[in-house]
């Protein structure tokens, strides 16, 4: 039973971590402010993140996670390369990368975590790109996996980006664009699943 308590009282301290960083940016994340929004103690924030570096890792660990575990059940599909593309996409998804990357400037860490994560994401795209190819007899000369794994990935988390900033020139050419060539390759897109319940939601 205490176990439990503990359990749930780090996942408190998480969530709440996520919703100010979300909603106010890192800068705005204090032992104090968590412990308010998650109904807390101060002291307990300390007692089970020893620093504030120690709990943004471990934010990002649980939020990278999800969204690796999310992957690879669209990997898991019958078009995986339209499923990888609607998730990465997705305005919707718990994505928080600005802030990490911004507190990734002073604190190596988070920059080797982010890059971990990074290259098994670009790995597991690798991967399922290679597949899929070799499934429908197209020639990697031609379609390199990892290329097309980085152009995929990249013109997303740029669209992502910018629509952020309320930028929106050129994107729905590129998605088209895109989309066009997926279809190609896996016939027409099927419907995003939505996110788990319990999971982290976006910004």
């Amino acid at each position: 039973m205490k176990e439990d308590r503990s359990s749930l009282t780090r996942t408190a301290i998480l969530d709440a971590t996520e919703q100010i960083m979300r909603e106010e940016g890192y800068a705005a994340v204090s032992s104090r402010k968590i412990a308010s929004s998650a109904g807390l103690k101060s002291q307990l924030v300390h007692y089970h993140f020893r620093s504030m570096d120690e709990l943004f890792l471990a934010l990002f660990q649980r939020v990278e996670e999800q969204q690796f575990r999310r992957m690879t059940q669209a990997v898991a599909s019958q078009k995986p390369l339209w499923a990888l593309w609607k998730i990465s996409t997705d305005a919707t998804g718990p994505w928080l990368n600005k802030e990490f990357i911004a507190l990734a400037t002073h604190r190596e860490y988070l920059r080797n975590e982010i890059a971990r994560a990074a290259e098994r994401t670009r790995q597991l795209h690798a991967a399922v790109v290679a597949r899929v190819l070799a499934q429908r007899g197209l020639a990697p000369q031609a379609w390199p996996p990892v290329v097309l794994s980085i152009l995929l990935d990249g013109a997303a988390r740029l669209i992502n980006s910018e629509t952020a900033l309320g930028t929106q020139e050129g994107h729905a050419e590129t998605i088209a664009f895109i989309e066009h060539y997926l279809g190609q390759i896996e016939g027409p897109a099927t419907p995003l699943a939505p996110y788990p319940p319990g999971e982290t939601t976006p910004d």
